[in-house]
């Protein structure tokens, strides 16, 4: 009996070790990322003697983030449960609105470049990479004539919403958000989707670019094409794209002429597969006919719907706002894409060392949320040091 006993409070001491090495390990890891990605480039604009640190903040922000909760209700439910005192919602949005967008999206930038040389560092973006272009969305329900504020589709009764242009990285190994565009009421589809060829042909090689329908134009073609890129988008299907696709019998290859005589024309090349669900299914591509491979397409195609998870995910990232102030929205937006990307990076670094299928997320979004903040709950809070650059050097340091 006392065998028994004796064994069973080994295995239990085993498996209480066990989990404390993975807390560990999960904690070194993210502490790690965080030293190199959010301390140096990610700032609030506090005064030297302000009454929290860095860390308060950041520990505010994630805490409304991974539960997707308002940043005054989680301020109060903090300072409720904890010894240690918490700025209010009030104070974090009052430093955010210092900000201009401009400077706003340059930090942002900064903390990226990071993640893809942490990802470069691993192994990862060797050779060419396939990017997606996307719009997301958050609907607004104030004034339309706001900053930023652009029309939508109706949807959860209002037709107005701020819109972004995004970058995703589209590898199995590597699905990383890597550029974000405000896009107002003046850009241009093809002058964003020039940007962000350029921002991604500057830090690897491209591979394919797949673009949503919503960028569906001969500008947009022509841009794709001077920067010497191959494309692939799903084909809108208006009269005269039906008309041709009409008694073909995939797989088609169709050369056609797309844009306007008055303005811009450009040729490029529907391809007609079959979906999934046996119906005919249309692409528009620049890749050549002779190399071209309509499984290949279709394939690569589907790449794209992964995006959809990303959204959702850097959705459960982002906090809550009623805010009408632009500057805060765009904030928490990038907030929600960094923790995104240093989550990806985290089950990629994991994934390398266990070799296990990079497809499988091991560390789930909101455990890894749970990790940084109990790693800016650990880390200490408090005013920051009145020399700035000690006060850095800690943070860096850990």
């Amino acid at each position: 009996m006392v065998e028994i006993s004796s064994a069973t409070v080994h295995k239990k001491d085993k498996r209480l070790k066990s989990r404390r090495q993975k807390r560990s390990r999960l904690y070194n890891k993210t502490w790690n990322l965080v030293k190199q990605v959010i301390v140096p480039n990610i700032k609030l604009k506090t005064h030297h003697n302000c009454k929290y640190s860095f860390k308060d903040f950041f520990k505010l922000l994630t805490y409304a983030g991974i539960r997707n909760r308002y940043a005054e209700g989680s301020s109060n439910k903090l300072n409720f449960l904890s010894d240690t005192e918490f700025p209010n919602g009030d104070t974090l949005l009052y430093h955010i609105k210092k900000y201009r967008e401009l400077e706003l999206c340059i930090q942002y930038e900064k903390a990226i470049d990071q993640i893809i040389t942490i990802a470069k560092q691993n192994g990862l973006l060797k050779g060419l990479v396939d990017i997606a272009i996307d719009f997301t969305e958050i609907l607004y329900y104030g004034d339309k004539n706001d900053s930023m504020v652009v029309g939508t589709k109706p949807k959860n009764g209002t037709t107005w919403a701020y819109r972004f242009a995004t970058l995703t990285i589209i590898e199995k190994e590597c699905r990383l958000t890597i550029r974000v565009i405000p896009v107002g009421k003046n850009y241009t589809k093809d002058g964003i989707v020039a940007d962000l060829v350029k921002y991604a042909q500057e830090r690897f090689m491209v591979g394919v670019v797949c673009i949503d329908r919503g960028f569906n134009s001969a500008e947009v073609y022509s841009a794709l094409d001077n920067l010497g890129v191959t494309y692939i988008t799903p084909a809108v299907l208006n009269s005269r794209i039906i008309w041709k696709m009409r008694g073909q019998q995939p797989p088609k290859i169709i050369p056609i002429t797309i844009g306007d005589p008055k303005k811009k024309m450009v040729t490029a090349n529907l391809v007609i597969v079959l979906g999934d669900d046996m119906e005919k299914v249309g692409f528009i591509t620049n890749m050549d006919p002779d190399r071209m491979h309509t499984r290949k397409l279709t394939k690569l195609y589907k790449k794209l719907w992964g995006i959809e998870t990303s959204y959702r995910v850097k959705k459960d990232f982002r906090p809550k706002t009623t805010s009408k102030n632009y500057i805060i929205r765009l904030f928490y937006f990038l907030f929600s894409v960094c923790l995104y990307d240093l989550w990806e990076i985290v089950n990629i670094i994991y994934s390398l060392e266990d070799k296990i299928d990079p497809r499988t997320p091991l560390i789930s979004a909101e455990l890894f949320g749970e990790a940084i903040f109990r790693i800016f709950k650990r880390r200490g809070t408090g005013p920051p040091y009145h020399n700035q650059e000690k006060y850095h050097a800690r943070d860096v340091e850990g």
